[in-house]
């Protein structure tokens, strides 16, 4: 294994920037090492063009035009292991942020797969302790199944369906000049379906922020608008990888809307009036002493939310569940769920938050890959690399249509009086997730605190 500490020190380290989105089924990613860009959005910018060299550039996934990544190696046992991984990482992630000071009772909304996806991709340049740290903080297993198993969930969620929309974009974009190494290059392209383009973020390092910005916008259908910040580009920059992930659906069962108003108990002991959708229809279900746990199907049954919801309103409540969660409580839940007639009350919310990744990853045991130490040498052995940032957005919207909701139908409203089994009323704090129900993959994680 190649000791670079010795270049730390005469050679400036470039810095690799990341970040992240999601949106109601949406979420997008940027992170190191590469870039991809549009031809056209940057002669918008500028007359003169920024791109020097574009290879497959990238088109909105949403359409279904996508280049396939290789997943011949691919087994369900792979798959499985990379999915524990990614929810793993779901659950420790969600965890240490309820833990900062700053979170309090605000709302949590992120996307493990989005998050997972684009470290994946700059783990297949990282060696030495960097790689160790990254492989105990996401949980991957070794490359040789980590690699095409990620590929065969890459093609699953860009596989047309005509009950929803769901893809995932991933995108590598390079500081003009840079020469990567090209068996990293293939790993990203082949696997992950990594779209390459050269930007000039030396000489024109703004132009090529808007350029992502506006690439990712359009990979969310503008749900994510702008996804790095202002300055974030340097000319320093090596490179920046993106995953844009967008999903769209209706209920299986549309909800229907009261046109009145119930307080929502917020986590701050205040209250909130909301409009509250419900529905008594069957739906999965469980209870036990502490919590309530309801599925409600997406169009087609492919994908789901569950949304588990603590019997007490009291804060500390929804506190011991997040401190109490683990993969296997989930996999319980879902094992006890029964088909059941529920009387369903859920709020109409909206969730926008935003995360800057380095502290919490730091804190998850990779602190390396943000510092001199770094080891990204399979990216390219003679320019020493840092990740710069790592920015998260995520963005979710549910109404009685859906997630993401298309226009509005007319629905036929289920009267009050019908007979059910089971009445779930989340008027107060809840865990929700969107997940995939042939992996049991974990796309987005989420908690109402307040409303």
């Amino acid at each position: 294994m190649k000791n670079r500490n010795q270049y730390i020190y005469k050679k400036p380290i470039m810095k690799l920037s990341m970040g992240m989105l999601a949106l109601g089924s949406l979420l997008a990613i940027a992170g190191c090492n590469n870039s991809l860009v549009d031809n056209q959005l940057i002669k918008a910018a500028d007359n003169k063009p920024i791109v020097v060299k574009t290879e497959n550039t990238s088109t909105p996934k949403t359409d279904k035009n996508y280049i396939a990544a290789d997943d011949s190696a691919s087994t369900p046992e792979g798959v499985r292991k990379v999915v524990n991984a990614n929810n793993q990482f779901a659950i420790d992630l969600y965890q240490k942020i309820n833990k900062q000071p700053a979170q309090s009772d605000k709302n949590i909304f992120f996307s493990p797969y989005s998050l997972s996806t684009a470290m994946a991709m700059l783990y297949a340049a990282a060696e030495g302790e960097t790689k160790q740290q990254i492989q105990k903080t996401f949980h991957y297993p070794m490359p040789a199944i980590l690699n095409p198993n990620s590929a065969a969930l890459y093609n699953q969620f860009n596989k047309p369906n005509p009950n929803y929309d769901l893809s995932t974009v991933n995108d590598l974009w390079m500081r003009q000049g840079l020469s990567p190494n090209q068996a990293y290059l293939d790993t990203v392209k082949r696997y992950y379906g990594g779209q390459v383009t050269n930007l000039d973020f030396a000489s024109r390092p703004e132009p090529s922020r808007q350029t992502i910005n506006k690439t990712i916008a359009n990979h969310t259908k503008q749900m994510i608008p702008e996804l790095l910040p202002e300055g974030s580009i340097k000319p320093s920059t090596a490179a920046v990888l993106t995953n844009a992930v967008y999903f769209k659906s209706e209920w299986a069962q549309p909800l229907a809307l009261r046109n009145w108003e119930q307080p929502f108990y917020n986590l701050d002991s205040t209250t909130t009036d909301v409009n509250l959708m419900y529905g008594i229809n069957h739906f999965d279900y469980m209870e036990d002493e502490k919590v309530q746990v309801v599925e409600l199907p997406y169009k087609g049954d492919d994908l789901s939310m569950l949304i588990v919801l603590p019997k007490s309103k009291e804060p500390v409540a929804i506190q011991k569940l997040v401190a109490n969660l683990s993969t296997t409580q989930i996999n319980q839940w879902t094992e006890q769920l029964e088909n059941r007639k529920v009387f369903l009350i859920i709020p109409k919310f909206k969730l926008q938050e935003s995360y800057q990744m380095e502290s919490l990853l730091t804190k998850m045991g990779m602190p390396i890959a943000f510092g001199s130490r770094a080891d990204f040498s399979l990216f390219n052995e003679e320019q020493s690399l840092a990740v710069d940032s790592i920015i998260h957005k995520a963005v979710v919207e549910v109404d009685e249509k859906g997630t993401v909701a298309a226009a509005a139908t007319s629905i036929v409203i289920t009267p009050i009086s019908a007979s059910y089994n089971a009445e779930f009323t989340a008027d107060h704090p809840f865990m929700f997730m969107i997940k995939d129900n042939k992996t049991d993959a974990i796309l987005f994680l989420g908690q109402v605190n307040n409303l």
